[in-house]
């Protein structure tokens, strides 16, 4: 990653394994632009410093990505400064899972919501999902009222009920959605099977670095500058 500006907490877990490291993050921040909306402004403390909390499944764990810093989180964080990332993730998990690992701090700035993907292909009833999605932003919001949200769509190109359950919440929540079936439906930013990752080896589904960057990209393209 580049200078070393703030400290990025992450708590990931994986197959029931749980670690927490620390990295840095610079660069300028805001977020994400729907149509017909004015951007959200992200606040910032009296340091200067923006408090960011990221809430997904292996995406945002930089699966298939070469290295963790190839992956969106840390793209994206890089992009933005100085910024305290608390991160929960955890692979092949649904909303409910995932939601149940998240600690909402009380002073979030902004909050980055990358869940939906692994329901998607658990068939979760749509009636339950929307309601833990909305359940997940109600948190967020009691929690930190001010907060800027983003909420990024399925990793799918079949998302369709659930993406425009995510979107829904999302906006009902004062949020911004940024949809990825675009980039998931582009096979450049996929596999090949077999390729040689930090995390193993990689499949032809999760984003490989192109992916991530554009990810990322999909993000910084639509935060106030």
């Amino acid at each position: 990653m580049g200078e070393t500006s703030a400290k990025r907490r992450v708590a990931w877990s994986v197959g029931g394994f749980a670690a927490a490291i620390a990295l840095v993050a610079v660069g300028a921040v805001a977020v994400r632009l729907s149509p017909g909306s004015a951007p959200l402004e992200v606040a910032r403390g009296d340091d200067g410093v923006a408090t960011v909390l990221v809430s997904g499944d292996s995406l945002a764990g930089a699966f298939f990505a070469s290295s963790p810093e190839r992956g969106f989180v840390s793209l994206v964080s890089d992009a933005l400064g100085p910024v305290q990332i608390t991160e929960a993730a955890q692979a092949h998990q649904t909303l409910t899972t995932v939601a149940a690992i998240t600690d909402v701090p009380s002073d979030v700035d902004l909050a980055i919501v990358e869940l939906g993907t692994n329901d998607v292909g658990e068939h979760t009833p749509l009636h339950d999902f929307d309601a833990q999605y909305g359940a997940l932003l109600d948190r967020i919001r009691v929690s930190s009222p001010e907060a800027a949200i983003v909420c990024l769509g399925t990793w799918t190109g079949w998302g369709g009920d659930y993406d425009q359950a995510i979107e829904s919440a999302c906006v009902g929540h004062s949020g911004r959605y940024v949809p990825l079936g675009g980039l998931f439906r582009d096979t450049a930013n996929r596999g090949p099977e077999g390729r040689a990752t930090f995390l193993g080896v990689g499949d032809d589904f999760h984003p490989n670095d192109l992916g991530h960057r554009a990810i990322a990209d999909a993000i910084l393209a639509v935060l106030k500058g």
